[in-house]
């Protein structure tokens, strides 16, 4: 076996890429339907209020180490 063809075996082909690429979208979109708990909204007001109250949170808690992201999450919030 030359070293070419080790160099070969252990590449991962163009298939191979596009498969883990794929998986890793498909965890992705997984991942953000959980983050907002499914796409049906059951009560609008309620879990808009609730995501104000979790972005003013985090813009709490960002405002030691991070100022500008923590205005910017207020002014999400405020909208």
């Amino acid at each position: 076996m030359s070293t070419a063809t080790i160099t070969q075996a252990q590449s991962k082909g163009l298939r191979q890429q596009f498969a883990e690429t794929a998986r890793h979208i498909r965890a992705f979109a997984i991942e953000l339907y959980v983050a907002h708990g499914g796409w049906f909204a059951h009560d609008a007001k309620r879990d808009e209020q609730a995501s104000r109250r979790e972005m003013l949170s985090l813009a709490a808690a960002a405002e030691s180490h991070s100022p500008s992201l923590s205005a910017e999450l207020r002014h999400f919030a405020s909208k």
